[in-house]
């Protein structure tokens, strides 16, 4: 594999003298509360109540700068990863988010081996090989789950790892000539992947037995971008994915179109943002969670996030728009649910923990022998894992560093309003009526409700580039009528909350 390749490299270069050597990481500890979710009307629950994780990663790096470029060795791994104390989660038969079922927080399984790669430049482009992160614009499509605090609500626990070679240039830079700031600022990138890990295939699994192979999903990449700094970018993204499922599951080849842009306007005494990423998915795919057999099913998604911000002293205001296309008929043979990244977060509740619990106990109810001889095709994609989809949403946010203790204190405020492009039908439901249900069994509604979050964090620079944050989050969904009880009435509210506090250095 690539990354042994690149470990290999990595030893060699070590005795270089001008190489800087970083050992970059984090520590995150939580605690978590959140509501006991009733997920169907037998009054299954989600039965997670309290409970504590943590997560203790470390990046380390080599870096060597020369006169006609450089090279740079980065890897990263999580040494301990997962709850530790608390409730857990039922097992919902090995689908969804298995990690929430489990206390592996002290345990070896609690180690994960991410990244290694090597990034090397010379003047003509930059080659990068080995298992690296992928991500691209605001991480909508593809997201790499790296750092700290980029979430406002919620905390990145996933990213897309790949086995990559990429080349990248600036391929207008002789013919325009080194004064030209377009030649310098437009780049192109081409890419070959093996999928190590994203939310369609897992390379490695585990079946008891040791590690075995899994999804085997081939891309090719390509990248096309402009940008003059943070400031003003805009890009195109195109992705060609062939992939054989684990145990002769199907097959998925899809082509994905992603456009980002973003723009600063800075005044005297504010900034405007805008920023954008919008995305198109289309193929086929024989591996399809629907609830009937209908052969190789036709894939057609779209998605689309746009932030506009205002900044000013110490006050940020954000309002954010965001769109993923649903699916309201499970029978066809058509796959139209566009799902965003599981680390793309918009809120506590509805989407990172309803949503996600919900989907998961459907997939279990599907997967019941007494149910079906054989589970529907595709099962295993059927939950949501906590991601954005079948949703058309408003997030208004506010944001505010108040003069007091230096201003090392942040407030945040957000409401979210989201509502379902097509009803929110649940397939089991469908399965067994042969009628759009939603999760309680009543006629499936498209209002999703409205979300309220809250959070407030301590942000102090230690020593040198040692940094604590310490805060507490907290959200409350007023469900809509997609949670319509079979008696006719509305599921109570739901909420969420976490005390958190980490250390990056």
């Amino acid at each position: 594999m690539l990354r042994q390749t690149a470990l290999l490299v990595l030893v060699a270069a070590l005795p270089a003298a001008a190489a800087e050597v970083r050992f970059d990481g984090s520590y995150r500890l939580r605690f978590n509360a959140d509501s006991n979710l009733v997920l169907d009307e037998t009054g299954f629950a989600s039965a997670q109540k309290q409970w504590f994780e943590h997560r203790l990663r470390l990046s380390p790096k080599v870096v060597e700068v020369g006169p006609e470029g450089g090279i740079e060795f980065q890897s990263s791994f999580d040494i301990l990863s997962g709850e530790f104390a608390g409730d857990v989660a039922p097992d919902f038969r090995g689908l969804g988010v298995t990690e929430r079922s489990e206390r592996n927080g002290f345990k070896a399984a609690g180690f994960d081996f991410r990244y290694l790669f090597a990034d090397i430049r010379y003047p003509f482009g930059v080659i990068k090989v080995g298992q690296m992160p992928s991500h691209w614009g605001m991480g909508m499509v593809a997201n790499s789950g790296e750092g700290e605090g980029t979430n406002d609500f919620g905390d990145a626990r996933y990213g897309d790892i790949v086995e990559r070679f990429l080349f990248a240039t600036r391929p207008l830079m002789n013919a325009l000539g080194p004064r030209s700031d377009f030649g310098r600022e437009f780049s192109v990138a081409v890419a070959g992947d093996l999928v190590y890990r994203d939310r369609y295939a897992e390379l490695l699994v585990n079946y008891g037995s040791g590690a075995q192979w899994g999804d085997i999903a081939w891309q090719i990449v390509g990248m096309a971008n402009w940008s003059n700094g943070e400031a003003s970018r805009v890009g195109l993204y195109v992705v060609r994915r062939i992939q054989s499922y684990a145990a002769s599951g199907g097959d998925l080849h899809t082509w994905t179109f992603d456009s980002y842009a973003r723009h600063t306007f800075a005044f005297e005494r504010m900034v405007l943002t805008f920023e954008g990423e919008g995305a198109l998915i289309y193929g086929g795919t024989s591996h399809s969670p629907t609830a009937a057999e209908t052969g190789t099913a036709r894939v057609w998604q779209q998605g689309a996030a746009l932030r506009a911000g205002l900044t000013r002293g110490r006050f940020d205001f954000e309002l954010e728009g965001g769109y993923a296309s649903g699916d309201g008929n499970p029978f066809d043979d058509q796959q139209n649910t566009f799902t965003m990244n599981r680390d793309y977060k918009v809120g506590l509740v509805l989407f990172d923990q309803l949503r996600m619990f919900q989907s998961q106990n459907t997939a279990r109810r599907l997967s019941d022998p007494s149910l079906a001889g054989r589970p529907p095709a595709g099962l295993d994609l059927l939950p949501t894992e906590g991601a954005v989809s079948n949703a058309l949403y408003f997030k208004p946010t506010f944001r505010i560093r108040p003069r007091l203790f230096g201003g090392t204190l942040r407030l945040v405020g957000s409401m979210l309003w989201a509502r379902a492009p097509q009803p929110v039908v649940d397939s089991y439901q469908a399965l067994r009526s042969s009628a759009a249900l939603n999760a309680f069994g009543y006629p499936a509604g498209q209002d999703y409700g409205i979300e309220v979050d809250a959070a407030l964090s301590f942000q102090r620079k230690l020593v040198d580039s040692l940094g604590l944050d310490l805060g507490v989050q907290g959200g409350y969904l007023f469900p809509g009528s997609a949670f319509t009880r079979a008696d006719g009435t509305r599921m109570p509210g739901a909420w969420a909350s976490n005390l958190r506090a980490t250390l990056v250095f």
